[in-house]
């Protein structure tokens, strides 16, 4: 009884491809022709049938022609034929509903016979990966031309391994799979005296004969047991090496303070660092937090501006440098505002417009990126500077690294079939591998107590003991609020709890920043974030056997409906 495939469709309708006959004879030219019946069993209404073929390895498949087998009549169908390359795809339209039908095919393949110095190879594959069908029988006849003698012909075939041969005396070979799943590849290698075929043109003086038993003796080898046992103690070997590594340069240092709250800023630090503590890199978030706070501390002012854009008003933004001593300000500090006020624009007045426009332009993105990747370094060794950050040991992540990837490639290429699965035994090395940096004792302290500020700012509206703070600490609060990603919230509460009677906000000139917030920042982090991709970017740069093996033949294809 043959094992039907039941592929569904949309519309509650489906198909199933039961059996797959094919008979191929080879002429003296070394063409095979080809005929083929396909029983289809329909479940619902379709239009028609499709058929994949695949001309590689050959001069071209011609004459293709299909038909309704219908009792004692083949009843004509008309196609459409599409060609990619060496890709055919066959159109047929028939309509179906709720029956079975034979469908039949014909065609011709040119030139497909290899002629050797010792020997002639018919290498083909009736059905490759891309089937997208799961076929529930196929039976495959090839016919040598008239003369062909049994005993002087070897057969092999590639697919799954339930699939069986039989060659005859007269030189008629036989193949049959039940079944041959979807995306699996079904391919014939016959090997036979040149003599067969005196008048092929393709035609090579190599000396092949050898060589091709030896590569289908590997391929015909059994795959050596192996014990579960021992894929267990790699497993448990892995995990045991994973989570030493971790212990000893995986885990996080332990703070040495702990609360829910923390109501003070916890010690004379920039927002950017601050950022870079809690995500161990800088980001446009810590340089308008770092850009706001010297608008705080008085080094920098910032004002709205209206300006033209052709015939509409905008709003623009002016930074304008006041009196500053770079000396007394951090390393990332002086460099933003050099980078600012000499590099962009050179004065004491630069505008957002200014920023953004140095960022887009060809001739100077590259050099913006730069800039930015400079303040970012400038962050980095100011987190390290204070203590916060230590580097791993140097190879201890590359050393994981290297060992699991040899054993999951080693085991993917290398390793006799059977074991090939074992490679994802290494996969728990990738989640052990330290990372390349880790907070120090001091540093974890540091980020805890700036995560219960954040809480802090996150929750003061809903804590009960809260107490009106004075302007100055909103002042200071809100510079780091951007930096933990709380601006918009602090923003409200400061709204809701600030006397407006400093400007906007009551926050004095810092009141333009807050005011504006939404609008210039998310300008100036679009700009930071597409000179990010820039500096990424830049940076990159004997009778016969039957196997799985195989797959070097021509041809090719898979068989549909719609």
């Amino acid at each position: 009884m043959p094992l039907f495939v039941r592929t569904a469709f949309a519309e509650d309708r489906s198909f199933e491809i039961g059996e797959v006959e094919i008979h191929a004879r080879i002429d003296r030219d070394g063409n095979m022709t080809v005929t083929e019946w396909d029983t289809y069993h329909f479940d619902g209404a379709f239009n028609g049938v499709l058929v994949d073929l695949n001309a590689s390895g050959s001069d071209g498949i011609e004459s293709f022609q299909a038909y309704e087998a219908a009792e004692q009549q083949s009843i004509p169908l008309e196609f459409e034929e599409t060609a990619d390359g060496d890709k055919l795809h066959y159109k047929i339209y028939a309509k179906s509903e709720n029956e079975t039908k034979v469908f039949l095919y014909t065609y011709t393949v040119k030139n497909v016979v290899q002629v050797y110095a010792d020997t002639a190879q018919l290498y083909w594959k009736f059905f490759d990966e891309t089937n997208p069908s799961l076929l529930g029988e196929v039976r495959i006849e090839v016919e040598l031309p008239e003369g062909a003698e049994g005993a002087q012909i070897q057969a092999f075939g590639h697919g799954p391994d339930s699939g069986a041969f039989d060659i005859e005396e007269q030189g008629l070979v036989r193949y049959q799979v039940s079944p041959l799943p979807s995306g699996k590849m079904l391919e014939v290698r016959m090997l036979f005296p040149g003599s067969y075929v005196p008048g092929s043109t393709k035609i090579s003086d190599e000396a092949m004969l050898e060589r091709i038993l030896e590569e289908e003796r590997r391929w015909a080898e059994p795959s050596p047991d192996y014990s579960p046992y021992g894929a267990l103690a790699l497993l448990i070997a892995n995990l045991a090496a994973g989570i030493l590594v971790y212990r000893k340069y995986g885990r996080k240092r332990k703070s040495e303070w702990r609360g829910k709250y923390y109501r003070e800023l916890t010690g004379d630090v920039t927002p950017a660092v601050v950022g870079y503590l809690m995500n161990y890199h800088a980001t446009p978030r810590d340089l308008i937090a770092t850009l706001t706070d010297l608008v705080r501390k008085r080094h920098v002012s910032m004002k709205a501006v209206k300006t033209m854009n052709g015939r509409r008003e905008r709003t623009d933004y002016e930074f304008q440098l006041l009196m500053v001593r770079l000396h007394m300000l951090e390393p990332h500090e002086s460099q933003l505002i050099q980078w600012f006020f000499k590099k962009i624009k050179a004065g004491k007045t630069v505008n957002l417009s200014d920023i953004r426009k140095q960022a887009k332009e060809q001739a100077t993105a590259a050099h913006f990126g730069k800039q930015w990747d400079k303040w970012r370094e400038k962050v980095e060794e100011a987190a390290y500077r204070m203590g916060y950050i230590e580097d791993r040991p140097d190879g201890i992540a590359r050393y994981v690294t290297l060992a699991a990837l040899l054993q999951f490639f080693g085991f993917w290429f290398l390793a006799p079939e059977g074991w090939s699965w074992l490679m994802f035994c290494a996969i728990p090395l990738f989640f052990f591998r330290p990372p390349k940096k880790r907070r120090t004792t001091v540093g974890q302290t540091e980020f805890t107590k700036w995560k219960a500020f954040k809480r802090f700012l996150r929750d003061y509206s809903r804590i009960a003991s809260r107490e009106p703070l004075a302007v100055h600490l909103w002042e200071h609060y809100l510079v780091y609020a951007i930096a933990l990603g709380e601006a918009k919230r602090a923003i409200a509460i400061t709204r809701l709890n600030v006397p407006e009677d400093r400007n906007s906000l009551g926050l004095g000139d810092i009141g333009t920043a807050y005011y504006y917030y939404d609008d210039w920042t998310r300008m100036l982090e679009q700009t930071l974030s597409s000179a990010e991709k820039t500096v990424n970017t830049s940076s990159d740069s004997s009778g016969g056997d039957f196997s799985s093996g195989g797959g070097g033949g021509g041809g090719g294809g898979g068989r549909g409906a719609f």
